[in-house]
């Protein structure tokens, strides 16, 4: 309550503030572009017509100029090339910011001057378009608009927008049906670390949609790019630094159906948990030994480290409170050192509360069931981030930049199931689950940008990067009552004489992976050829380490566990009294395996060219070469025993070509064409031998030591056409071939259940179409010229076998895991401009999905469809004053899993309603 009055009071003190920053003579900026190829233009003059004022563009195609007296103006945009464009009644107020945009036609197109007289060239949007019609490669994404009218918080949502994407866990994408391993992730062109011990994709779910720019997926693979990906390759870009004063702060507010104002589960946590922060509460006592060895302690210094360890076992009821979320963002502009120093600064945070219901269900090869529990499951969460960016431009044509982004987010957890087990003769049960995780991630990069006109207009780029990625588990608590199935007698507490991964366990575990490198791409046009090519290095390193510490119950050396005990309630039974002889001790699942260092390091070189030659009077642009990538991948951690040295040392080298064909049919249509290969390298975890007992799901999973790396060849053709502003259309059919695909897979039964590891396939494919279609319903009538749809549709088929061997059981011809054999977007948006109002209509539904792969004798487990609708308005108040309006969920359909023809789990979606305000500097 205390930290959302702080907020309020921020914003109402900062408001009296805001007049300060419009003092001044205004700012007149923009952008050039090429109309015809959509690339900026570098060095384009621009001028303010009877003035001496005047700038030229930098590497990114911007101009700025500061300082112009109030007044009307003419702007005259040239550049040596083109055709000049003159825009007449440019209107400038003291302290404004007026945005000019610019598109130049070549001279040889057309050669008279082009007059506008509004402030924004409907060629410069069809420019814009061109950029995407003219890319090297077959690519979709959404921008920081589209982002502002959905409901979106983070970009894991705002990505499932996207064509040909779907989400698993919320946070993780698939791209055209293959799983998230098989996509790579780059932030500011730099690499991100993986946040999941058990995953290899980074999860989208860290960073706020609010401190985002913009988000390509690129979906066939050209040499400049790195080569571990094959389903997509995702370019997440942060917001730059602006051209004058920036001023941007948000609150708002919103509650579910399900959750706020009635009760959920929590427990006592840290004084920080507000920040995805545990303060040491979850933490082992600093007086805990590295290692429970009972060779080198008695039971009685055991059961003195057993009651040091806190006694939080249970759960209490609270009311759920409002959600709320909070935004700010600062930057700035000047001259300094001759050149011009620009800076962002953004920072975002948001709180949520969410109650589901849970069923979970498993069955026998023969359709017994195994067990069959219903329950609950609280969970708040905690996101945070932000972002300092800064950039110094020596002159246009050279710039340094640096960017920073740090996010942090924290879960916590109570889980509660009640029923029945039936197998090891069965028994009536509840259980009870605490779990607290605590991710973040950092990513910084120096890079440089630099254009070099006396050497035949080549560019360079370089940069340096680091990434930082982190996740803890503290003191994830798992209990088991049980009593006989038919008994009235009271639960008993389910403890054995080791410590085990289900019952009674504290299980702590703590990843830190580190990322660093350099790389740097130099493009050098000559003649109508444009040669690129370049260079990278990837060093990471990865420590895990984890410690399971079970309760148990005393042997017979040491006294009989008292029966009372085992009946006492959660809360009670392992209070630090009851650590005794006679009472319960403490050991640990001692297990060599259970911690490992990794690294991977990989270098990479390119040369590519790309040129246009005519067929039939069209122009087809070639683009082709090829990506050199070594890589070396090492693990080192210790047998069961934990005495045996256990190393793995995978190492390839890979000739990696790429053809991309560009054929315009008409000047808004192209036909194109890509051939690729790429690869798909185990995550550093799916090598390692480390067992992960999973208390939701109720399975574990195990690394495999023997995996390879896979190789996958690409095809794509795509149709694409533009036929006015604003407006596209696309097909596209795609194909890929793996070899040694990686998946995880079923093994034979063990003792604790249901068990999974990770395994090559013999063979896989993967084939399916994309459309994609985005138009106002002008063309039916101009007064319906404000509404905009937005659809796509994708269609996936694929299959897969997998060879019996090292424990899997065979299966053949079946999906991926995680496919789903299609994928619907729809968007319907409303605009009444003299209003400043927006009605934006959202519609996401995938198809069902394999979840877990099952053996021969089994059904897998399939994820059912869903129809998730939102509803997003917004309106401005009154100058520089917002507010949106969301509805996220509508319909609030349960999330089903089934198994065959039964249910294997359930989980119930709750619909959210929310409202923000926002003030934006103007």
């Amino acid at each position: 309550m205390i930290k959302r009055h702080v907020f309020l009071i921020i914003f109402f003190l900062l408001i009296p503030m805001l007049t300060l920053f419009g003092q001044g003579k205004g700012t007149l900026t923009g952008r050039v572009l090429d109309g015809k190829t959509g690339e900026e233009l570098i060095g384009a003059n621009v001028l303010l017509e009877g003035t001496t004022m005047g700038a030229a563009t930098d590497v990114q195609g911007k101009y700025v100029l500061k300082n112009i007296p109030a007044g009307t103006y003419t702007v005259i945009v040239s550049f040596v090339t083109s055709s000049p464009q003159k825009f007449t009644g440019i209107i400038i107020n003291d302290g404004a910011l007026v945005t000019v945009d610019a598109a130049l036609m070549p001279k040889m197109i057309e050669t008279e001057e082009v007059v506008v007289v509004e402030k924004r060239s409907e060629a410069y949007d069809a420019a814009l378009l061109k950029q995407r019609q003219n890319s090297s490669t077959i690519s979709d994404g959404i921008s920081a608009e589209q982002i502002k009218k959905s409901p979106d918080a983070t970009s894991s949502d705002a990505l499932k927008r996207v064509t040909g994407v779907t989400l698993m866990d919320n946070k993780h994408i698939f791209v055209r049906g293959t799983s998230e391993r098989y996509s790579n992730a780059l932030l500011n062109n730099s690499p991100l670390t993986s946040t999941e011990p058990d995953k290899r994709s980074f999860s989208f779910d860290l960073l706020p949609s609010n401190l985002l720019e913009n988000t390509v997926i690129m979906k066939s693979f050209t040499p400049d790019a790195p080569g571990d990906f094959s389903g997509g390759l995702v370019k997440v870009n942060t917001v730059d630094f602006p051209s004058k004063t920036v001023f941007n702060l948000g609150y708002g507010s919103g509650a579910d159906n399900q959750t706020t104002f009635k009760d959920y589960y929590t427990y006592s946590g840290g004084s920080t948990d507000y920040l995805g922060i545990d303060d040491g509460t979850r933490a082992l006592p600093g007086s805990f030994p590295n290692e429970l060895n009972t060779t080198r302690y008695s039971r009685d210094q055991i059961n003195a480290f057993a009651k040091d360890m806190n006694n939080i076992w249970g759960s209490q009821k609270k009311t759920a409170p409002l959600n709320h979320n909070f935004s700010l963002s600062y930057g700035d502009a000047m001259n300094l050192f001759g050149g011009e120093f620009g800076f962002i600064a953004s920072m975002s945070y948001r709180n949520s509360y969410q109650n589901s219901e849970i069923e979970r269900y498993e069955y026998e090869a023969t359709g017994e069931s195994r067990y069959a529990y219903k329950g609950t499951q609280s969970k708040s969460s905690v996101l945070w981030g932000g972002l300092l960016n800064a950039s110094y431009k020596f002159s246009p044509f050279h710039k340094i930049s640096v960017k920073n982004t740090f996010s942090r987010t924290g879960d916590d957890e109570v889980t509660y199931l009640d029923g029945t087990l039936f197998s090891d003769a069965g028994s009536e049960q509840y259980q009870t689950g605490l779990k607290y995780s605590s991710r973040n991630v950092l990513s910084t990069q120096v890079s440089g940008d630099h254009f070099f006109e006396g050497l035949n207009r080549s560019q360079l780029q370089w940069q340096v990067f680091y990434s930082n990625s982190q996740r803890e588990e503290p003191d994830y608590r798992r209990i088991i009552y049980a009593r006989e199935i038919g008994s009235s007698d009271p639960y008993s507490a389910v403890l054995g004489f080791q410590a085990n991964l289900k019952n009674g366990g504290r299980y702590f575990s703590d990843l830190n992976e580190n990322a660093r490198g350099t790389g740097f791409d130099y493009t050098l046009p000559i003649g109508s050829v444009k040669f690129k090519f370049g260079g990278l290095y990837d060093n990471r390193d990865r420590g895990f380490t984890s410690r399971l510490i079970g309760v148990i119950v005393n042997a017979p050396g040491n006294g009989f566990t008292e029966f009372d005990l085992y009946t006492l309630p959660v809360d009670k039974i392992f209070a630090p009294e009851n650590f005794r002889k006679n009472g319960f001790s403490i050991d640990e699942y001692i297990n060599g395996s259970n911690n490992y260092t990794a690294t991977q390091s990989t270098g990479a070189g390119y040369f590519m060219a790309e040129f246009p030659v005519s067929i039939f009077a069209r122009e087809l642009k070639i683009i082709a070469g090829a990506r050199y990538e070594s890589a070396e991948q090492r693990i080192n951690s210790k047998d069961v025993s934990g005495a045996v040295d256990l190393k793995v040392n995978l190492a390839k080298n890979d000739l990696l070509p790429a053809l991309n064909l560009v054929y315009n049919l008409t000047d808004n249509t192209n036909l194109r064409f890509s051939y690729s290969q790429t690869v798909n390298r185990p995550e550093l975890r799916e090598l390692s031998p480390f067992t992960y007992y999973d208390f939701v799901t109720q399975t574990i999973v195990t690394g495999n030591s023997n995996l390879r790396r896979a190789k996958v060849r690409n095809y794509d053709v795509r149709v694409e056409t533009f036929p006015n502003i604003g407006e596209i259309f696309s097909a596209s059919f795609f194909y890929k071939d793996m070899t040694d695909a990686i998946e995880q897979v079923v093994v034979s039964a063990t003792s604790l259940g249901a068990a999974r590891t990770f395994g090559n396939a013999s063979a896989a494919r993967n084939y399916g179409i994309e459309l994609e279609g985005r138009s106002s319903l002008r063309a039916l009538w101009d007064g319906l010229s404000e509404i905009t749809i937005n659809a796509n549709y994708t269609r996936v088929w694929s299959e897969v076998s997998v060879d019996a061997g090292s424990g899997t059981l065979a299966r053949k011809g079946r999906p991926l895991q995680g496919q789903s054999p299609y994928a619907i977007n729809l968007g319907i948006s409303y605009a009444i401009p003299e209003w400043g109002s927006n009605f934006n209509l959202l519609y996401n539904r995938i198809g069902a999905r394999i979840i877990e792969v099952s053996n021969a004798y089994e059904e897998d487990i399939i994820e059912q469809p869903r129809d998730i609708v939102d509803f997003v308005f917004t309106q401005t108040l009154f100058t520089g004053f917002d507010m949106k309006l969301s509805f996220r969920d509508i319909l609030g359909q349960n999330q089903v899993f089934n198994q065959g023809d039964r249910l294997a789990r359930l989980n119930t979606r709750a619909s959210s309603v929310s409202i923000g305000v926002s003030y934006s500097l103007r």
